[in-house]
């Protein structure tokens, strides 16, 4: 007769380190409505049923301001981390209380993607002063849409920007001031539900009919788009003199260009003028993105994806074949 025996393995099983916050996934991460961090956060906040402040204040700013007393903290609103006004709206930035939130945030959610819900990968490289807007705008189709469809509703970093004032798929400018109560929405607020009004705590969405005509608007937040979807796809962090040496590579392109056909004198001699004092001065300094270097990218024939994606010796091949130019360095 054959006797079974249950094998019993009393080996005490492992269980997965488990994280200090709901390892929430951020939304579009790698693509252009890739969600800000001040999005994040509000949305991390209600999955946990607290408010902004509470979770920031109570979570976050401990890890931060190590030396304060963590009660103490709890009495006190966002702006005694984030300081001023002008630096909550630049949560979403490079500054360098951006990186200590994204540092924290990480360490408690237990995630590696944070970081690219901001600009930091891009710190050194993009001048960010005025770059944000002061308080929150939103597309009301967006919002509705989302809604709709059973969506999660957040917004995008993309909306954060001052020069994007409107949205490319509904046409339709960003709205600033709740429909409701007329209030401008702080970017970091005590409480403030994705989709919602702060203030009021109206909802934000709305169906509105027709379009807008956006075309000289265009390639500035396409260029914006592509700086945002391609944070998290670069394999390497960017170098300040490495995009330097590309747009002298573009200045010299521009003037090969036109020793070739003067005609183009006249659509690149101006930005190729300014593209000569911005490499000379700059060298290790961040540039202006809208100001220098989309409009650069439009006259040259690329997109801030090939600028930024492309090694210099691919870079070389598709500007001189813009051109028509023999490739000659």
């Amino acid at each position: 007769m054959t006797i079974h025996l249950e094998c019993w393995n009393l080996k005490p099983p492992e269980i997965p380190q488990r994280s200090r916050l709901f390892s929430l996934e951020p939304v579009a991460v790698g693509t252009p409505y890739a969600e800000g961090l001040s999005s994040y956060l509000h949305r991390l906040a209600q999955e946990h049923c607290l408010t902004s402040q509470k979770l920031v204040m109570g979570e976050i700013a401990p890890l931060i301001l190590k030396n304060e007393d963590k009660s103490e903290l709890l009495k006190k609103n966002v702006s005694h981390l984030l300081g001023n006004t002008d630096a909550k709206p630049a949560i979403n930035g490079m500054r360098e209380m951006t990186g200590q939130l994204v540092t924290v945030l990480e360490e408690l959610t237990m995630r590696q993607d944070l970081r690219f819900l901001t600009l930091l990968s891009w710190k050194g490289m993009i001048y960010d002063k005025g770059l944000f807007r002061k308080y929150r705008a939103w597309c009301p189709c967006c919002l509705e849409e989302w809604k709709q469809e059973n969506k999660t509703i957040y917004e995008p970093l993309l909306w954060s920007f001052k020069d994007v004032e409107f949205c490319l798929i509904h046409k339709q400018r960003l709205i600033e001031e709740c429909p409701h109560c007329g209030s401008h929405l702080p970017v970091m607020a005590r409480f403030s539900p994705a989709g919602f009004c702060s203030r009021c705590y109206g909802w934000l969405g709305q169906e509105i009919k027709g379009e807008e005509e956006i075309e000289e608007y265009r390639v500035k937040i396409q260029g914006i788009s592509e700086l945002i979807a391609l944070t998290s796809q670069l394999g390497y962090k960017p170098i300040p003199i490495e995009l330097t040496r590309k747009l002298q590579l573009i200045l010299l392109v521009f003037e090969q260009a036109i020793g070739k056909d003067l005609l183009l004198l006249g659509d690149l001699g101006r930005i190729a003028e300014s593209l000569k004092i911005a490499s000379k001065t700059n060298q290790n300094q961040p540039y202006h993105l809208v100001k220098l270097i989309i409009p650069v990218c439009e006259k040259a024939k690329i997109s801030v994806s090939q600028l930024f994606g492309s090694d210099f010796k691919e870079l070389s091949k598709i500007l001189f074949g813009n051109f028509g130019l023999e490739l000659k360095l």
